[in-house]
């Protein structure tokens, strides 16, 4: 077995477990890691969407660890997934109108990538989901269209629309 280095949660565990199981992975963790998680997800998930000040939000997400680039604008009620913040990357010059959802994982599928290029334009209630394994990567200057759903990379220059969007035309 592999000689980790005991936390306060490992020896907790095997203060209240009679039978000598080995604690489950999280108890590898900090008890900083444990109490912080929940509080980031919490604050990601409910407290910044509702921000009224969009550099206050983009600075929010910044501090939860979300890449997001320079003169960024985020809508109100907008839903970055909180359980692969790392995985969300935002370019420059980037505007996300009022509550677009953002989806790295699904049900029997890992975790991937969202790449959101500079310049690229997102329409309100529109759903970026990161479906196939090689991500979704939103091209430069591209436009989405309201209440699309992204489950595929769009190209550079390119406008989409629809359930699921697609291509309606390029701009020059």
């Amino acid at each position: 077995m592999n000689k980790k280095k005991e936390t306060i949660v490992s020896w907790i565990w095997r203060k209240t477990h009679k039978e000598k199981l080995p604690p489950p992975y999280y108890c590898y963790y900090s008890l900083l890691t444990i109490i912080s998680k929940p509080i980031r997800k919490w604050f990601s998930a409910v407290l910044i969407p509702t921000i009224p000040f969009s550099n206050l939000r983009v600075q929010c997400y910044r501090w939860c660890g979300y890449k997001i680039g320079k003169n960024t604008f985020i809508g109100m009620r907008c839903y970055l997934d909180d359980m692969c913040y790392d995985m969300i990357e935002i370019g420059n010059n980037v505007t996300i109108s009022y509550g677009v959802f953002f989806a790295c994982h699904g049900r029997k599928q890992g975790h991937n990538k969202l790449f959101i290029k500079d310049g690229a334009y997102i329409g309100m209630n529109s759903s970026i989901v990161a479906r196939s394994s090689e991500g979704v990567v939103i091209g430069e200057n591209a436009v989405v269209g309201a209440c699309s759903l992204v489950n595929k990379s769009v190209a550079d220059n390119s406008v989409v629309v629809g359930v699921p969007a697609r291509e309606i035309s390029k701009i020059r």
